[in-house]
């Protein structure tokens, strides 16, 4: 398999992480809108979307790099995309808080849930979020053995 194509499988994993984190921002926003009204559906909106923005900058800014053309160079890439993730967070954290005037029970809550779908993705081996490798049967009914 090519590299370009390892790439476009790559970005299609993470965007399909990001769907499944929004759809359970959306599960959590029903239920806080339950609990709390429009206002705290709109928090739980908000947290979910602090971390699924600052996720998908993280993992597309990884992919800059060729790890195996630069392995240095995608290291510093993995280094630098991981401390402007956390400078985002916090930078949209505190723009939540202080101008929208968020409900921060939801905000953690919904923002939490976003973590959990990423580490049932890490956990899990299947191809809804998890790229193939070598030695799996490609999407397009090919093979990469």
């Amino acid at each position: 398999m090519g590299n370009e194509q390892v790439f476009r499988l790559l970005r299609r994993a993470i965007w399909r992480l990001a769907g499944w984190q929004f759809g359970v921002t959306a599960l959590v926003a029903g239920g806080a809108a339950l609990i709390g009204g429009r206002g705290w559906a709109l928090s739980a909106l908000t947290g979910g979307a602090i971390g699924i923005v600052a996720g998908l900058y993280q993992a597309l800014r990884m992919l800059r790099v060729d790890a195996s053309e630069n392995p240095a160079g995608y290291m510093g890439s993995v280094y630098a995309a991981e401390a402007l993730k956390i400078v985002l967070t916090v930078a949209l954290f505190i723009a939540a808080i202080r101008v929208l005037k968020v409900e921060m029970l939801p905000v953690i809550v919904a923002y939490a849930a976003t973590y959990v779908v990423y580490w049932v993705a890490l956990s899990t081996d299947y191809p809804w979020v998890t790229p193939p490798t070598a030695g799996d049967d490609l999407p397009d009914g090919g093979s990469n053995k």
